[in-house]
């Protein structure tokens, strides 16, 4: 009898551990093998003092969510910066897409952190400029974090949060605020020229445009992009 229970036991631990292992492989791949959260310093400035590179603003704290998508070593990236709205049910589906292409992403909140809700109505409580140093500061981490290739990190804007994409990836913006190492190049002008030839560039953003066709240049990029020494 106390044989027999030993050998059932053993069984129903093999079961239990069979079951373990099949569910960890049957997770769907858009959910993310680690979520990171980060509270980023940052600063709050006039359009002003961003053009001359006067950090004298007050200092602030924006949040970031990294989820690290699954799969093994330094994964590609996408930073993803939210619009007039603030983050919302728009950029999540984003998220879920990316992670279940094996690309990690990585979350900019640049409103609650400055106790704003949306700006949509309100344009001028927060300087558009604002925006861009939050990239910045979101990218000190990405360069230093053991998950991120950065040789395939992409950066993402949404309305507002485009026209920061676009103005993060200007030289003289970046000489006077980009200390992450990581040097940004722009993949495309707006969304007309998308589809035009890109750069193997370390690092580069892109504008939200129809589904596909950003999911299609983005994937391309990071595909294509290999290990070039930043600029």
């Amino acid at each position: 009898m106390a044989r027999f229970a030993v050998t059932a036991a053993i069984f129903c631990t093999g079961v239990l551990l069979t079951c373990i292992e099949t569910n960890a492989q049957s997770i769907p791949k858009e959910i993310a093998s680690r979520v990171e959260l980060y509270a980023i310093p940052s600063v709050t400035l006039s359009d002003q003092q961003f053009l001359t590179g006067d950090a004298n603003g007050k200092q602030v704290a924006v949040a970031g969510e990294f989820r690290v998508a699954q799969g093994a070593g330094r994964l590609p990236v996408v930073v993803m910066m939210h619009g007039s709205g603030g983050v919302n049910g728009t950029g999540e589906a984003w998220v879920h897409q990316f992670n279940s292409m094996g690309i990690s992403t990585f979350v900019l909140d640049g409103f609650s952190g400055r106790g704003i809700t949306a700006t949509s109505t309100n344009q001028p409580l927060l300087g558009r400029l604002n925006l861009i140093v939050d990239i910045y500061h979101a990218l000190d981490i990405l360069a230093k974090h053991p998950r991120v290739d950065p040789n395939r990190t992409v950066l993402m804007g949404f309305s507002r949060g485009g026209q920061a994409a676009l103005f993060a990836s200007e030289n003289r913006f970046q000489k006077l605020w980009n200390k992450s190492g990581l040097h940004l190049r722009r993949i495309s002008r707006s969304i007309r020229t998308a589809r035009r030839p890109m750069s193997t560039t370390p690092t580069s953003s892109i504008v939200r445009s129809r589904y596909s066709t950003v999911r299609q240049t983005t994937t391309t990029w990071l595909q294509a992009a290999r290990p070039l020494s930043s600029a």
